[in-house]
């Protein structure tokens, strides 16, 4: 050190006529340097050992970079994030747009639009539809609430994806089935596709047999000619009058003001150069329908179809030429890294195919949180996501939970507006042009982002993290200067491609040079009604200054940390809005919750904001009870409330059928139900009331 401090004199003596702040930067250089040698003695590696930390960094004093970064969401639906709204119905979608737009998130999917069975009181009735239209009986919403959420969308910069189920449509039950042993199709299709439904077993109307028969076919055709997954009757897709309905729906769709599609069940149906069975469904549906949309819009159609696995006997290509494809393997392979603290499983990751941006992958998709057993905690999600949010060219799906009941139309998690997930989703719509490299050190996965002029890198530690203490990481591309971490603020000095990071114990890094975060806001309810008392929770941080308001109302309350709100005493006409604005530095977050206060009538279980649709007579309404199973209209409508006896109930759904129709077996379900309900039992029972609100 005895040569080097001689050398600095001897540099700051020759500069005298310069500025002590340039000659002190010049000395904060050269002892930056020796201090981060010794980091590349431990290199660049694959061993998952905790990278090089200390407890007093010596950080650069660089000035910070011109920093005229806007946060906005991608002009275009391929190069965005998808947000997807499972068991959401529109309405939930619209009034959620501003967080799903301040969550970074440029895509919304929505559940399957055609008309599910029973109206899709379950999830699994939308995969079961009954036509080739926008459904208007749907739990999701009617086809001009739809046509309204794709013109809100779009005033936020965001585009509506819809579910289209094109490979089978619904059954009567498990077990029916037609005498050669195919799934039997439900005779509720016969209202919607009456065409369809007659021409399903053989050719009535010279149009051809509209369902597949062939329960033996071999190489490719055993995937595409027979669906042998829960007894759903297999549409032919060769049928031109089935290309045709299905190209209707898109067309409907888009007319709509919908932006994209995702085809269940892709990889059973053919392709034209399928080497069993080909057939041009794809070129007459698919194809058709991004031309039609560019001639409406000027813009590409967002499609990409759901391949699990690998199709048999065919290559990937044949879908990849035509649409984006899912990928279920991806995260799967990296989903050990951390327990394993290893940091090479992420970047040894392999895809689907060679090109990510043919691929859509996620961290859990609907089926798997169905049916799985382990629901990852909404932070490791978050870490999961972060590498598939930040992987160039990839799509990626998030799945917002849904309800542990599954019940459609109630929205189970908001943890897509988390800032551990919405800093990697700015991260994403920040750098998804740029040049992306990864690499590891030690226990860090890094993502470098160069673009033409601005940098930035995703550091994830799967090791043991102290947030006391600095790590420094190789970032072989990365410009000196001095970034900032998007989660903490944390300045991070970058020297000779090493960057100084302080982690959260999350092991997330979303590096910068952006010197605000964003404010953070966690609420303990929102918009949901409520008897007598209310008490809301809300927490705020990474706040300059946080407080609320109600019913747009001039006096501010200050949010210390924590606060808890009485609503009851600010209730104005049955409601209160509570208003939250958070600020830090140049970001700001504001957001209003809507809670209304019931006085429940006596003489019964209250069913409260049921439509008026539903109250005017043009329908006729049954309550169907769960032990005993019985039809009844043990109700009475008093106020615009439905009044219900639950006497001897252990719970009961509600349903709708068509007007004058009259229930004939009382004691079996009756599949001529419209539209039906969630299960109203256990706590929702117990409260005395259930709101039906976007019913």
């Amino acid at each position: 050190m005895g040569p080097l401090c001689f050398f600095i004199r001897e540099i700051i003596d020759k500069k005298r006529d310069l500025r002590m702040k340039t000659a002190k930067r010049i000395v904060c250089l050269l002892l930056a340097a020796l201090l981060v040698l010794p980091v590349f003695g431990c290199g660049k590696n694959n061993n998952p050992q905790p990278a090089e930390a200390d407890k007093a960094p010596q950080l650069t004093e660089y000035m910070d970079f011109p920093d005229t970064y806007v946060d906005a969401l991608p002009e275009n639906a391929e190069d965005g994030l998808t947000l997807h709204a499972f068991n959401w119905t529109y309405h939930e979608i619209m009034v959620n747009l501003e967080g799903i737009r301040d969550a970074g998130f440029k895509n919304v999917l929505t559940m399957p639009v055609q008309q599910p069975k029973g109206g899709g009181s379950a999830w699994w009735a939308f995969y079961q539809p009954l036509s080739f239209s926008i459904g208007n009986n749907s739990a999701l919403g009617s086809k001009d609430e739809l046509i309204a959420l794709c013109s809100e969308a779009e005033k936020y910069g965001i585009c509506i994806l819809v579910d289209v189920v094109a490979n089978h449509l619904a059954t009567t039950d498990d077990e029916g089935k037609e005498p050669d042993g195919t799934p039997t199709v439900s005779p509720a299709v016969e209202e919607y596709e009456p065409i369809i439904y007659r021409n399903r077993n053989e050719d009535v109307d010279g149009i051809g047999v509209t369902f597949h028969h062939n329960r033996t076919a071999a190489g490719s055709g055993a995937e595409t000619q027979y669906y042998a997954y829960g007894n759903l009757p297999d549409l032919d897709t060769s049928n031109p009058y089935v290309q045709q309905r299905v190209l209707a729906l898109l067309m409907e769709c888009i007319d709509a003001g919908v932006d994209g599609f995702r085809f269940d069940a892709a990889k059973h149906i053919e392709t034209s150069s399928d080497p069993d069975y080909p057939s041009d469904f794809w070129e007459n549906t698919v194809v058709k329908a991004k031309e039609y949309y560019r001639e409406k819009t000027g813009k590409n159609l967002y499609v990409y179809g759901e391949i699990l696995n690998a199709p048999a006997g065919r290559d990937l290509s044949v879908y990849t030429d035509i649409m984006r494809i899912t990928d279920d393997g991806y995260a799967a392979q990296f989903k050990n890294a951390f327990a394993a603290k290893d940091p090479s499983k992420i970047l040894n990751a392999s895809l689907k195919t060679d090109s990510a941006s043919a691929l859509i992958a996620w961290v859990e998709s609907h089926d798997e949180y169905v049916t799985t057993n382990t629901h990852y905690s909404d932070v490791r999600v978050a870490k999961y996501w972060s590498v598939i949010a930040a992987k160039q060219d990839l799509g990626g799906l998030y799945l917002a939970r849904p309800t542990g009941e599954l019940t459609v139309g109630q929205i189970g998690s908001y943890a897509f507006e988390s800032e551990y997930v919405a800093v990697s989703n700015r991260f994403h719509n920040r750098f998804y042009a740029a040049d992306s490299y990864e690499s590891v050190d030690g226990s860090c996965y890094i993502n470098e982002k160069i673009g033409a002029d601005d940098q930035g890198v995703l550091i994830l530690n799967v090791g043991d993290v102290d947030p006391e203490e600095t790590v420094r990481v190789a970032v072989p591309h990365l410009e000196n200067g001095n970034y900032y971490d998007a989660l903490t603020g944390n300045p991070v000095a970058v020297t000779d491609h090493v960057a100084s990071v302080r982690f959260e114990a999350n092991g997330m890094a979303v590096i910068t040079r952006s010197k605000d975060v964003h404010p953070r806001l966690e609420i303990s309810e929102r918009d949901c009604s409520f008897v007598g008392e209310k008490e809301i929770t809300l927490k705020a941080t990474n706040c300059d200054e946080a407080y609320y308001y109600f019913n747009g109302q001039s006096d501010r309350h200050p949010i210390d940390g924590t606060a808890t709100v009485q609503l009851s005493p600010h209730v104005e006409n049955g409601t209160v809005q509570l208003h939250v604005c958070l600020r830090k530095g140049v970001n700001t977050r504001e957001q209003t919750f809507t809670y209304q206060q019931l006085q429940l009538l006596a003489g019964g279980f209250n069913v409260v904001n049921l439509p008026d649709k539903y109250l005017t007579g043009d329908c006729e309404l049954y309550i169907w009870s769960w032990s005993p199973g019985i039809w009844s209209k043990n109700y009475e409508i008093r106020d615009g409330v439905m009044l219900v006896d639950t006497a001897g109930m252990e719970g009961f759904l509600i349903a709708v059928f068509p007007k004058g129709y009259e229930v004939q077996d009382i004691h079996s379900w009756d599949p001529n139900v419209i539209k039906q309900s969630a299960d109203i039992k256990g706590d929702i029972l117990k409260a005395g009331f259930f709101d039906m609100t976007g019913f």
